[in-house]
């Protein structure tokens, strides 16, 4: 009967906090009241709604209107918690204050649930601060302990307090009406104020000035929002300054190292290409650190080039130096093809954290950075280590096969179908992981059915009516832009919602140049006691070729032409001119004589290239495109050797 009652007062506690949502939600500006009546009632709502893991967290929030939350980080010290079409603040303008205090709340209160201690919400993103979504930290509460008393007789008075609420809504709606206008109009003033001020005081420029200069300027608050364009930057963008200024260089989609300018006090200069042209970017800190002047400098002088140039191949060398030191100080193990770059240290340090738990992965990178084996990573390092792992290649299954394969089928499901049935992929990995490989490729049929066993855990196989339970991690990985098959409708959002809880972008293989020394050493030692070969290596000048060679294949690419040198190598050094006679075969594919089968050959290869590259790499899409089948598409990338 307790529990009857708990289930009974948590369903009548949600519908009210509904009604709330609703209520707010009806008016046309979003209210702005006390901030601790809304924070600390919404917590206590929070904290009565029964939440008791991450997944229920993420479903409650989009079932109550709040807004469709993601887990970005789990760890001893902090969760992030991130939320986007945030209910309080998805149609505010620039305010540089976060408002969201009621979504806080309710997250506060729901971990406090999940971790069994109570937690608290701060609020680091918002749309207010000029972010495209909302982000909260959470981390043990400091609360004293006759606050808690006083939340704990609130919890208890619920209903009272939810009644208060709704009456001091209706009470300030007017008053907050105007509050909120003049708030916008006085911080608007205040800024522009404030723009003005800081142009003024960059070395005694005033606008004409700014305007006759030749560079592009643009002038960055420390909330990484931009306060002031000039001319030339309006002229670069062909777009009004309305466009630019106030909004946040996240949304913009600019790069800038703005936040390591102002936490150094020192500026920065790189190089960049946009729309095909050469520019220096330069920032540089102003007004005492409180913001960044951002330029754009075109490069026009050859020297410049040249000088760029040799600065970008003595960073390289340097660094080819000091991981060539650091192999000789350790040993080579099994993770040598993780890597041990800056950047592939965070991600096996974040890796380690999720490993831990059982949420949702999707792995993302060009195609060959090595998505698979950091999967069977996060697998060892689970509590499923000791139970199946299974990797399943979504471009390798026929279209009319895939829901059969993944999922199995029951005797006389089709014509042909085994006698006693057959297990699905997915049923033979029950309490360990699955890798699902190129998960853009699922056709949108079997997309519902995939996003009904992540919820519920359970399915059927084909023609049969026995519903089974099903206990698997789902890991998936993919090199294609999800977000804008979402928006073409070609992929489920609800799915890509799932799927997306923990998001790991691998890095190309060029974005890590300082790691290829190790990993040939690597590959090569492996390679050579594989196939019984005395034991290679690469001479220096050789490995520098590899090292500013692009590696559009990145690791697999890099695999291939190593272990290639070690078969075609008549010594035990690899030189290089053996290197640069390899990566010149790569380029120059097109012989000088072809009679004219081979030239529609290139044709075609080229025609199917192009075709892929323009959809992204959706073969569904470009199978559709050309004209022929998907399983055509495939026949034909596997006879001209395509890789994508």
């Amino acid at each position: 009967m307790k529990k009857i009652e708990t289930v009974e007062k948590s369903n009548e506690l949600e519908s009210n906090l509904k009604s709330l949502i609703n209520i707010l939600n009806s008016q046309n500006e979003v209210k702005i009241v006390e901030e601790d009546l809304y924070y600390n009632t919404a917590k206590n709502f929070g904290t009565r709604l029964n939440i008791t893991d991450y997944d229920m967290l993420i479903t409650k929030v989009s079932e109550l209107g709040i807004g469709n939350a993601r887990i970005n980080l789990i760890s001893y010290e902090k969760i992030v918690i991130q939320l986007y079409e945030c209910f309080t603040c998805k149609d505010m303008k620039y305010t540089g204050k976060p408002v969201c205090f009621f979504e806080g709340g309710i997250l506060a209160g729901a971990v406090s649930n999940i971790c069994g201690q109570d937690m608290d919400a701060i609020e680091v993103c918002c749309n207010t601060l000029g972010d495209s979504y909302c982000e909260f930290e959470l981390t043990k509460s400091h609360i004293l302990s006759n606050i808690s008393n006083e939340n704990s007789e609130l919890i208890k008075r619920d209903n009272n307090i939810l009644n208060l609420t709704l009456h001091s809504l209706k009470l300030v709606q007017n008053y907050n009406k105007i509050e909120h206008t003049s708030t916008q109009i006085c911080n608007l003033n205040k800024q522009l104020n404030k723009s003005l001020e800081t142009a003024l005081e960059i070395n005694n420029f005033n606008e004409t000035i700014l305007d006759s200069m030749t560079n592009c300027l643009a002038l960055i608050d420390r909330n990484g929002v931009v306060i002031k364009i000039n001319k030339q930057y309006k002229d670069f963008f062909n777009i009004d300054s309305y466009n630019i200024e106030k909004k946040s260089i996240k949304f913009l989609g600019w790069t800038t190292k703005y936040e390591e300018v102002l936490s150094s006090g020192n500026p920065t200069i790189w190089q960049e290409t946009i729309n095909g042209n050469h520019y220096i970017i330069f920032e540089s800190p102003v007004d005492e650190s409180r913001g960044v002047l951002h330029q754009l400098i075109p490069l026009e002088s050859d020297f410049i080039k040249l000088l760029l140039d040799k600065i970008s191949f003595l960073e390289k060398e340097m660094k080819y130096y000091k991981y060539k030191a650091m192999e000789l100080n350790s040993e080579s193990d099994d993770s040598d093809l993780i890597g041990h770059s800056d950047k592939m240290k965070e991600i096996r340090v974040y890796i380690n954290k999720v490993s831990k738990t059982d949420a949702t992965v999707l792995l993302r990178g060009e195609s060959g950075t090595g998505k698979s084996r950091f999967a069977k990573v996060i697998h060892n390092e689970s509590l499923r280590r000791n139970n199946p792992f299974i990797c399943i290649d979504c471009t390798t299954i026929p279209k009319g096969f895939f829901e059969s394969e993944l999922f199995g089928y029951e005797d006389g499901a089709f014509t042909g179908a085994k006698k006693n049935g057959k297990a699905g992929k997915l049923e033979s990995a029950d309490g360990g992981t699955v890798f699902l490989d190129e998960i853009a490729d699922i056709p949108l049929e079997i997309q519902s059915k995939l996003l009904r066993l992540l919820q519920e855990k359970e399915f059927e196989r084909v023609g049969g009516i026995t519903t089974k339970k099903l206990d698997i991690r789902i890991i998936s990985a993919t090199n294609q832009n999800l977000e804008k098959m979402v928006s073409m409708g070609t992929f489920r959002k609800d799915l890509y919602y799932r799927l997306n809880v923990i998001n790991i972008t691998l890095p190309s293989l060029r974005d890590r140049f300082e790691e290829i020394p190790s990993l040939v050493t690597k590959i090569l030692s492996d390679f050579c006691q594989e196939v019984n070969l005395d034991i290679k290596e690469v001479e220096e000048d050789g490995m520098a070729q590899l090292i500013h060679y692009n590696w559009p294949g990145n690791i697999r690419e890099l695999e291939n032409l190593v272990k290639r040198l070690a078969i075609n190598s008549d010594t035990n050094k690899i030189t290089k001119k053996d290197i640069i006679k390899e990566l010149n075969s790569i380029k120059n594919l097109n012989v000088s004589t072809i009679n004219s089968s081979e030239d529609i050959n290139i044709v075609e290869k080229e025609l199917i290239v192009n075709t892929l590259k323009k959809y992204d790499y959706n073969k569904t899409i470009a199978a559709q495109a050309l004209g022929i089948t998907r399983q055509t598409l495939y026949n034909k990338m596997k006879r001209y050797s395509i890789d994508a």
